[in-house]
């Protein structure tokens, strides 16, 4: 009629080894994601980030604008957030949120004699999107 209800060593020794596992890994989000807030919250880890990525910021030359995104995206932010997709990226993360806009002027673009500009979103200390162009009409966006 009744069974027996007693754990086995094994088992509980298997909860015990995972619920560490969890709590360590965790602790590591959340280590390496404050670690990430604090990096992009100067111009210097900012920079290190561009360049990262293969793109040398003139420090000198950083705009910074608070902004909200909107809540709901029109056709303009709906093309603009599928390019950053692509890249790994998602403007939709800050959407009705405050961000920060940091613009830096790029060194020696490869391929271009004018004016390139580096653009970062953040969002609760993250990217959420970043984007290289020109300043020409003629020239090009891309992605980070």
């Amino acid at each position: 009629m009744f069974e027996n209800c007693s754990h086995s060593p094994l088992r509980s020794y298997v909860v015990k080894v995972l619920a560490a596992a969890a709590f360590f890994a965790l602790a590591a989000l959340l280590f390496f994601s404050s670690s990430t807030h604090a990096e992009l919250s100067t111009t210097r880890g900012r920079c290190a980030y561009l360049a990262a990525r293969g793109y040398t910021a003139d420090p000198a030359s950083e705009t910074v604008r608070e902004i909200t995104l909107p809540r709901e995206f029109d056709d303009i932010l709906e093309d603009y957030n599928r390019l950053q997709l692509a890249a790994g990226y998602d403007l939709r993360a800050g959407a009705g949120r405050t961000c920060l806009i940091c613009q830096y002027e790029l060194i020696d673009y490869p391929g271009w004699d004018g004016r390139v500009i580096a653009t970062l979103y953040l969002c609760r200390g993250r990217v959420i999107a970043g984007d290289v162009h020109t300043a020409s009409i003629e020239g090009f966006l891309r992605a980070l």
